[in-house]
């Protein structure tokens, strides 16, 4: 699994690949909060349950990412891992659970980086590969 940064003008653009699709969901998790912060700083003291459902994977995603982003943001948390993450598909629908564990942003504890705004739907694509899953987003800063 891993991700890398996508050369993308004010906003900064990310890309994700994994072996398995919840795999790629949990790695765009962590690629927004290492925008945000040094994932290795962030501990999992607070956890918090997301259930969402959408007509299609790209929507699931973006939907995903919005809602960790908007979390966070209300929050005041920042998110390090997705231990409990599970998609589904039934009657045109796809359905995530998840689970993330995370803490209060502390900026004693936390090395800070770039907040994030917003998950655009600009260049927003998942695809499904020979070796797994590969996904690109755009982030807003």
């Amino acid at each position: 699994m891993s991700y890398r940064y996508l050369d993308h003008g004010a906003d900064i653009g990310l890309e994700v690949q994994s072996d398995t699709l919840e795999g790629l969901f949990a790695e765009a998790g962590k690629a927004v909060f290492s925008v945000m912060a040094d994932l290795d700083s962030i501990g999992s003291r607070q956890s918090v349950e997301i259930s969402l459902e959408e007509s299609d994977m790209e929507k699931l995603l973006y939907e995903w990412l919005s809602e960790l982003v908007s979390l966070s943001n209300l929050q005041s948390q920042i998110y390090g891992r997705f231990p409990e993450l599970k998609i589904e598909e039934a009657d045109s629908q796809i359905s995530l659970k998840a689970r993330a564990r995370g803490e209060r942003i502390n900026p004693r504890v936390h090395e800070l980086g770039t907040e994030v705004k917003a998950v655009t739907y600009q260049g927003l694509e998942i695809e499904e590969e020979d070796n797994g899953w590969q996904c690109r987003f755009v982030v807003d800063v």
